[in-house]
Formats: C-alpha cells, sequence, structure tokens
C-alpha cells in the first residue's frame, strides 16, 4: 500500500513539472546565468559544460530544452555567495522523428546510469517531454 501511495506522489510531482509553462529555455538561462556551476555542479565541470551538454540535446533533435522552473534555487544568499541561481533539472521536448528519438534515449540513458536509476522511454516520456534531473 505504502508503495502505490510513493509511486502516486512521484507521478504528481513529475506531472506538476511537465505542466509548468514559465520554464525558461535552458540555453538562453545558462548564458545569462552568472553563476559558474549554475547547473547541477555535481554533473557538470561548470555552466560552460551544462551549456555544451544541452546544445548536444539540440543537435541530437531536442524541440525544446528549459530548466525546470520548481527546479531553479535563487534565495538570496546563494546569488550573492554564487552569482546566480542553480537548477539541478532541466525538461527535454522530444522531436517526432524516431532516430532522433532513439539517440536523445541512449543520452538519458547513460544520465540516468550515472544517477543510479534506469530510464524506460515507455515510462519516462510524458506529454512528449523528459525531466531529467541530477541529485
Amino acid at each position: 500500500m505504502l508503495k502505490i501511495v510513493v509511486i502516486i506522489l512521484i507521478f504528481i510531482v513529475v506531472a506538476f513539472f511537465f505542466f509548468k509553462s514559465s520554464s525558461p529555455e535552458a540555453n538562453t538561462w545558462l548564458e545569462e546565468n552568472q553563476n559558474k556551476h549554475a547547473l547541477a555542479g555535481n554533473r557538470f565541470a561548470g555552466t560552460e559544460d551544462a551549456i555544451s551538454f544541452v546544445n548536444k540535446l539540440y543537435d541530437l533533435g531536442a524541440v525544446k530544452v528549459v530548466i525546470s522552473s520548481d527546479s531553479i534555487y535563487k534565495d538570496k544568499d546563494r546569488i550573492e555567495k554564487e552569482g546566480g541561481p542553480y537548477a539541478d533539472a532541466i525538461v527535454v521536448t522530444m522531436p517526432s522523428s524516431e532516430s532522433q528519438k532513439a539517440a536523445l534515449f541512449e543520452i538519458f540513458k547513460q544520465e540516468a546510469i550515472s544517477q543510479g536509476i534506469e530510464f524506460n522511454s515507455e515510462t519516462d516520456v510524458k506529454n512528449n517531454k523528459v525531466f531529467i534531473w541530477w541529485d
């Protein structure tokens, strides 16, 4: 019973992220951000590395990549200390091309493995979008 409740709660949280429309485009947000480690500091060497990753997603066919607005930490102390806000998640809008989807799925699988989880294209794509979060 507890497992079902947890699964439902996770589904609600993930669905909430997908329906948020105020999420900024990733490259724009990263390029304007003065934080040297603006996205997933435990994954990327710095903001430039994160920009390269986002560009790779676009090169592989992503329609849009946004910074999940609910994953942006923009408290005053952080901005003063680090130079800008910090985020730990993105949302990728998938292309219609099956070959492009397959290429993106490979990247998502690698990212999931690095976080100790699995990516499943059957269950992890919601409304043609994929939520990627780094712990």
